[in-house]
């Protein structure tokens, strides 16, 4: 019995363990996410102000890299 109860203190330790690193790993990711969010809402802005204005975002005298 009481090896058996070892066994499961051990399992639980490092149970405990990985959800401590899991959670890191989810907290540096809805951090990240969250500053993807922003940039991408800051872009969504731009373009929108961009096709409102009746820019194309090129210079009236650059070519596009293409040509």
């Amino acid at each position: 019995m009481e090896e058996r109860l070892t066994k499961l203190e051990i399992k639980l330790a490092y149970a405990e363990e990985t959800v401590l690193a899991l959670d890191a790993v989810v907290s540096a990711q809805a951090k990240e996410i969250a500053i993807l969010f922003n940039r991408l809402e800051k872009l969504e802005r731009r373009v929108t102000s961009l096709m409102e204005n009746g820019e194309d975002g090129l210079p009236d005298n650059e070519r596009p890299p293409h040509y």
